[in-house]
C-alpha cells in the first residue's frame, strides 16, 4: 500500500508533467489540421474546374477558421465553480438531487450537483464531462458547446482531407508520366507523414464527435455516462435515485436546445451562460398530485391540489392516512400516472 503522501506527491507530479506539456500538444493540435490545409490548398491538383475549385477553397478554409476559433474557445473558457452560499431549498421538491449541501474537500467550499473536481486544474469544474489533454482545459458547463463544435468541425476537415488526399493519391497512381514525377521528394515525405497521423486522428475525431452527439442528445456527461447515470427522476421510491434513469433527460429538442444555450446561432463556439449559473439545472417532470386521478364513474373528480411531496416533511402519521386513504377508495379504480391501480 502506498502512503497517502506519496500518493499525493505523484499525483503532483503527473499533473504538473501534463501542465507542462501542455502548450506542445496544443502547438501540435493546431499544427495538423494547417499541415491539411496547406497541402490542400498549395499541391493538390484535384483537376477540377475554376467555379468547384473557389467552393471547395472557401469551404476548407470555412471549416478551418471555425475550427480554430473553436479550438480557441475550448481553451480560454473556464469552468470554475464561482463562491455562493448553499442556496435555499424547495422543500417541495422530491428529488435528493436539490437538497444538495455537498462541499469540497479539496477546495473547502460548497459544490453544485454534477460538479466534480478536477486533481489537474485544482478546482472544481461545473457539470464537468472531462479533462481534455488536447485543450489543457476541463471540458465543462461553459465550454462543452464549442468542445462539440470543435470536433464536429475536426471532423468535417478530416473527411474533407482524406478524400482529397485520395483523389490525388489515385491521379498520381494513375499518371502516364510516373508517380514520383509531379512533386518533390520532401513534399512525398511531407505528405506520407501527415497523412499517417491524419488518418487515425480521422478515425479518433469521428469517434469523438457522435460520442458526444450521443451525449448532448442524452444531456449527460462523460463521467455521469460511464457511472451509467447515477440519477433518477420521476416519482423516486428511496432516498437515492435508481442508477439506471437520467434525471436531467427532459427528451431531444429540449436537451439539444438547452445545451447549445437556445441560441439560433448554435453552430458559433459562443460561452454558454445560464441564469442559474450550474447551480440549478432543468429536469424531468417530477410526480405530484395532480398526476394521480381517480377514474370511478360513480363519483366525482375532487380538485386535486398542485403540489409536490416532501417525503422528508412527512410525519407519523403517514402511515394513518394511507390506512384512511386505502379504506376510504378500496376497491376502486384509480389512474396513476397513466397506470391503473387498485386498493385492496
Amino acid at each position: 500500500m502506498i502512503p497517502s503522501s506519496d500518493h499525493n506527491q505523484r499525483r503532483k507530479k503527473r499533473a504538473q508533467l501534463k501542465h507542462q506539456a501542455g502548450p506542445f500538444i496544443i502547438f501540435f493540435t493546431v499544427l495538423m489540421p494547417t499541415n491539411c490545409v496547406i497541402l490542400e490548398q498549395f499541391y493538390f491538383d484535384l483537376k477540377m474546374d475554376p467555379t468547384t475549385q473557389l467552393i471547395n477553397g472557401i469551404l476548407v478554409y470555412l471549416s478551418y477558421s471555425m475550427a480554430m476559433w473553436s479550438y480557441y474557445q475550448s481553451i480560454t473558457i473556464k469552468n470554475y465553480t464561482i463562491d455562493k452560499t448553499i442556496p435555499i431549498q424547495d422543500n417541495r421538491r422530491i428529488d435528493p438531487l436539490y437538497k444538495n449541501t455537498n462541499s469540497c474537500n479539496e477546495c473547502n467550499k460548497w459544490k453544485p450537483i454534477r460538479t466534480h473536481h478536477c486533481s489537474l486544474c485544482g478546482k472544481c469544474i461545473l457539470k464537468m464531462d472531462h479533462h481534455c489533454p488536447w485543450i489543457h482545459n476541463c471540458v465543462g458547463l461553459r465550454n462543452h458547446r464549442s468542445f462539440y463544435l470543435f470536433s464536429m468541425y475536426m471532423t468535417i476537415g478530416a473527411i474533407q482531407y482524406s478524400y482529397a488526399s485520395w483523389v490525388y493519391f489515385r491521379f498520381l497512381f494513375r499518371s502516364s508520366e510516373g508517380f514520383f514525377a509531379h512533386q518533390s521528394t520532401f513534399f512525398y515525405i511531407y505528405w506520407s507523414l501527415t497523412s499517417l497521423v491524419l488518418y487515425p486522428t480521422c478515425a479518433m475525431l469521428c469517434f469523438l464527435f457522435f460520442y458526444h452527439t450521443s451525449l448532448i442528445l442524452n444531456n449527460q456527461t462523460t463521467l455521469e455516462q460511464m457511472r451509467s447515470g447515477s440519477n433518477g427522476n420521476c416519482c423516486i421510491k428511496s432516498d437515492r435515485p435508481p442508477r439506471n434513469i437520467n434525471l436531467f433527460d427532459r427528451g431531444t429538442l429540449s436537451n439539444i436546445a438547452w445545451f447549445f444555450n437556445y441560441s439560433y446561432f448554435w453552430f458559433l463556439p459562443f460561452e454558454n451562460i445560464y441564469k442559474e449559473d450550474g447551480t440549478k439545472y432543468p429536469i424531468s417532470p417530477l410526480c405530484n398530485l395532480q398526476d394521480i386521478k381517480i377514474s370511478n364513474p360513480s363519483i366525482p373528480l375532487v380538485q386535486i391540489p398542485e403540489q409536490q411531496f416532501d417525503f422528508d416533511k412527512i410525519d407519523q402519521k403517514y402511515e394513518e392516512y394511507l390506512a384512511f386513504a386505502k379504506q376510504k377508495y378500496k376497491n376502486k379504480r384509480l389512474v396513476l400516472i397513466g397506470k391503473e391501480i387498485q386498493l385492496n
